[in-house]
């Protein structure tokens, strides 16, 4: 069938397949809010909340990777 990918920064382009995560979480740095991806691989992927103009929300990131599962 076909993949569902979950786009996560659209100035970068960067986009997952929710199947291939294995696991998410926020995490502070120095006072930014990052969504925290590990995926299959066991390789680790960050999005930065940055919600103005095109920018990633990562909270509705969290919601679409949640409903996507």
């Amino acid at each position: 069938g076909l993949k569902m990918m979950i786009l996560l920064d659209k100035s970068s382009g960067l986009a997952v397949n929710p199947a291939e995560v294995s696991s998410m979480r926020f995490e502070s740095w120095n006072g930014d809010k990052h969504l925290v991806l590990t995926m299959q691989t066991g390789k680790d992927l960050s999005v930065r909340h940055w919600p103005y103009g095109d920018g990633p929300n990562v909270y509705r990131l969290h919601e679409q990777l949640l409903e996507a599962k």
